[in-house]
């Protein structure tokens, strides 16, 4: 075949991987079924004697459930009636991975979102989910990390799969509840300009979040 035609057909081959991938989004959406009401779980990481990363007297834990605080406060906001948000932790508490789990797939929630800050000398924002890519959470966490990388100065570290050193292995809490869940790092808590930015878009992170959540469960 002549470089001609191989150019002619790349038009060709771009729109049919954008019916692939638009089929694939559409199958996802399907596979997720909003229940008549909902229950959100967020879950603030770390906790108690766990204090995450740590950058001089700064804890990730604390600003994960500063995070989740707001995000509930921002969903509450809406004054949706078929819509519940629950917290793992509403306090400076230690809590086990199982236990997050299980505090989750015991409310029967709808969907399940870690918050955390990052670590380890990198930049910008990334949201993480199970393994298993053909699960309904892929485009919960596109909703979220679309929504978070819209704000000004983020560094979209995009949707990854798996964990950090492993990706064929899931975040435990990601990989064991029963329902959509996501993981979400909210920049790197050793880096000066995410710190800076964690703290001037405080609220915008969190109604990214939030609405994130609303259009996975068609409120918005």
């Amino acid at each position: 075949m002549s470089k001609k035609w191989l150019w002619a057909l790349i038009p060709l081959l771009i729109v049919v991987v954008a019916v692939v991938l638009l089929w694939f989004r559409g199958q996802q959406e399907q596979a997720f079924v909003v229940p008549e009401h909902i229950i959100i779980c967020l879950d603030a990481g770390h906790g108690g004697d766990d204090p995450g990363a740590v950058n001089g007297e700064r804890q990730e834990k604390d600003d994960n459930l500063r995070m989740a605080l707001a995000v509930r406060d921002k969903l509450e906001s809406y004054g949706f009636e078929n819509l519940t948000v629950m917290l793992t932790r509403e306090d400076d508490t230690a809590l086990e991975l199982q236990q997050r789990v299980e505090i989750a797939n015991d409310a029967k929630a709808t969907l399940f979102i870690s918050i955390h800050r990052n670590s380890g000398g990198g930049q910008g924002i990334e949201t993480w989910i199970s393994a298993e890519k053909l699960r309904p959470e892929t485009q919960l966490a596109t909703y979220i990390q679309e929504g978070l990388a819209a704000i000004p100065m983020v560094k979209d570290r995009g949707v990854k799969s798996g964990t950090a050193s492993n990706p064929l292995a899931s975040y435990y809490v990601v990989g064991n509840t029963k329902m959509p869940a996501c993981l979400v790092e909210l920049g790197f808590i050793d880096n000066v300009e995410d710190l800076v930015l964690f703290e001037a878009a405080f609220d915008s992170y969190a109604a990214a979040i939030a609405d994130g959540i609303l259009q996975m469960v068609k409120l918005k």
